[in-house]
């Protein structure tokens, strides 16, 4: 900084006074800058701070296992931590299933759900993690069905005011061809018995119940002649929810021959448990009795028992009325079972491989007083004569389960 100064024109006075004035001038811009930086200025730029790095996902709460009753749906969730935004993609097996959300919810379930796996994968900018998998546990709708097999043989289980009630309030058309008379010669052979409660006849008389054998032709394996002769049997449905031809019929069973082995899980379907449901439909008055199929041999692996098991399980879906004929066939009556061991070897429900249940109970228990019914029983078409007896007891339950008997 120059400031000239008047000093009466010495001139070395005046060159000392610039000398002053310069050092001065330098002083007081050094205090300036060290004021600015002390107080925060900047001299130069510096850079932005780095951020933080993200933080790869991570899961406190896993998937759990859900239990849910067929027809239900089941909620899967999960509890992720780490930097956002998380992604979620729900898998059931190695299927991607739902929405990007931190929980699953199924559809409507079903029994063929039962043993699913789900688990979730969470994703972020820093990676992935896979939970672990839940297992979706499916039961079956608590069924109102009535289910006759071989558990239901004891007749002295059931009340004596059940079996008047069913001779007093029943009036049932049977339908059968060889097979299906295994039923009635079981029940011939108990109301034989000297003093039997068990009494039968065409017309209901005596205090007998009704039961019109063979009401019907042929068996339910013919399609359609065995739908045509129910309503043809029947008449046409009356207010009453009955035919108008045998308005007192309110009761009508069909047995298989041996064509339930040759059926598919389609034509199951569309040639017995559909028509029968419909039959249902238009006569509501009337109980119709399903039924599996006599055994063939096959065992637990071949198609017959694919398809009494169809039958089975949807009598206990839609709670209708069974009478399991095969499941009858694979047991003796001591609960020992023979469907694993190829019972029904040659139509015979009673043969396996290695022998013959029924000849083998009878030899160990010679004095028990199924021994003497089988003894004193008519020949049984396709089988032995313990199999009827057993068919006949099962039978007269299941009367009395239709007569209002709740089975306990």
């Amino acid at each position: 900084m120059f400031i000239p100064i008047n000093n009466g024109g010495s001139s070395k006075h005046s060159e000392m006074t610039l000398i002053w004035r310069s050092g001065l001038s330098a002083a007081l811009m050094g205090l300036a800058l060290v004021f600015f930086v002390a107080c925060g200025g900047k001299t130069t730029p510096t850079d932005p701070p780095t951020p933080p790095s993200p933080v790869a996902p991570s899961i406190s709460t896993h998937p759990q296992n859900q239990s849910v009753i067929a027809g239900q749906t089941a909620t899967f969730t999960v509890t992720a931590g780490g930097t956002t935004p998380l992604s979620y993609q729900w898998k059931r097996g190695t299927t991607n299933v739902g929405t990007n959300a931190a929980s699953y919810t199924t559809a409507t379930t079903t029994l063929t759900d039962n043993g699913a796996k789900f688990s979730v994968v969470v994703t972020n900018a820093a990676g992935h993690i896979d939970s672990v998998e839940a297992t979706l546990t499916v039961t079956a709708t608590p069924s109102s069905a009535t289910l006759v097999d071989h558990t239901c043989t004891n007749l002295a289980l059931v009340p004596a005011a059940s079996i008047t009630a069913a001779k007093n309030t029943l009036k049932i058309a049977y339908g059968h061809t060889s097979h299906g008379s295994q039923l009635i010669t079981g029940m011939n052979a108990l109301m034989a018995t000297a003093g039997s409660p068990y009494t039968w006849n065409e017309g209901g008389t005596a205090g007998a119940m009704k039961l019109d054998d063979t009401a019907m032709g042929g068996d339910v394996g013919y399609h359609p002649a065995w739908v045509n002769n129910t309503r043809a049997y029947l008449g046409t449905p009356a207010n009453t929810g009955r035919g108008t031809l045998h308005p007192d019929i309110n009761v009508i069973i069909w047995s298989w021959c041996g064509q339930a082995s040759d059926r598919t899980q389609q034509t199951m379907i569309d040639t017995y448990l559909a028509p029968m449901t419909l039959l249902e439909s238009d006569y509501p008055g009337i109980k119709f009795v399903y039924m599996t199929g006599h055994l063939d041999g096959t065992g637990t692996s071949g198609n017959l028992h694919q398809r009494n098991e169809q039958i089975r399980a949807y009598c206990r879906a839609y709670n209708k009325i069974h009478f399991d004929f095969a499941d009858i066939d694979s047991y003796d009556p001591s609960g020992n079972e023979f469907l694993s061991r190829g019972a029904g070897i040659s139509a015979d429900g009673c043969a396996y491989t290695g022998g013959n249940w029924a000849n083998e109970w009878l030899a160990a228990h010679p004095t028990d007083p199924l021994a003497t019914l089988a003894n004193a029983c008519d020949s049984c078409a396709h089988s032995e004569r313990l199999n009827c007896i057993q068919k006949g007891r099962a039978a007269w339950w299941l009367w009395a389960r239709l007569a209002g008997w709740n089975g306990q």
